[in-house]
């Protein structure tokens, strides 16, 4: 028993009566509400809990209002995020679409083609040269100087006596500045990936059906 402005004002929770639907494309919930309205009604679609809440309200006389809360289970193999209601003629239709069977898999045919290999041609067996058929290679007479007397090059390619450039401070500055700004990145990266979570969970964890005609 509640009171509003004054007056006392009771509730009559009933259960309504419903049966089911079923085909090979969606599973369908009829519940029958012969006295109610369809903005009397709401439908709650609830994904973290994989249920349907269907809930209605409405004033039977100035003391007393009629109510009703129903809540089902969504089947696995139907889709949660395609579910819709229609309203008509007192009956709440809430239609839960299955999910399709799976493509088949097209199997892999392998097709090995034989090659046919050539029969080797007779080889005739190597013969054996002896030391007077042996051609001897001219030798090449030795150069005056070696190459690394008259190049003098060092390990870090400047000629001797040149001062080479001292690229070491240049380099860690670089290092530095370079992990200071990859650090920056990284923690903007994840403050923002982490707030595009935080929305899609509330917005995917519930919603509301809007009831057709």
């Amino acid at each position: 028993m509640q009171t509003k402005n004054g007056s006392s004002l009771s509730y009559e929770d009933f259960e309504p009566f419903c049966n089911w639907r079923r085909n090979d494309e969606s599973e369908t919930l009829v519940v029958h509400l012969p006295a109610f309205r369809k903005d009397q009604l709401k439908i709650q679609v609830y994904n973290s809990t994989n249920t349907v809440k269907i809930s209605g309200e409405r004033l039977v006389d100035a003391t007393k209002r009629s109510r009703f809360h129903k809540e089902i289970a969504i089947p696995k193999d139907c889709k949660s995020k395609e579910i819709h209601a229609k309203f008509a003629d007192g009956l709440l239709h809430v239609v839960i679409p299955k999910k399709g069977p799976p493509a088949p898999q097209q199997e892999l045919v392998s097709t090995t083609t034989q090659i046919q290999q050539p029969e080797a041609s007779k080889q005739s067996a190597p013969r054996n040269i002896s030391q007077d058929q042996v051609t001897k290679l001219p030798t090449l007479p030795k150069p005056a100087g070696s190459a690394t007397e008259k190049i003098g090059l060092l390990n870090n390619g400047t000629l001797p006596g040149s001062n080479a450039p001292d690229y070491n401070n240049d380099t860690q500055m670089c290092d530095s500045g370079s992990e200071s700004l990859l650090k920056t990145a990284t923690n903007v990266a994840a403050m923002v990936a982490l707030l595009a979570c935080l929305g899609a969970y509330i917005m995917y964890s519930y919603r509301s059906l809007y009831i057709e005609d």
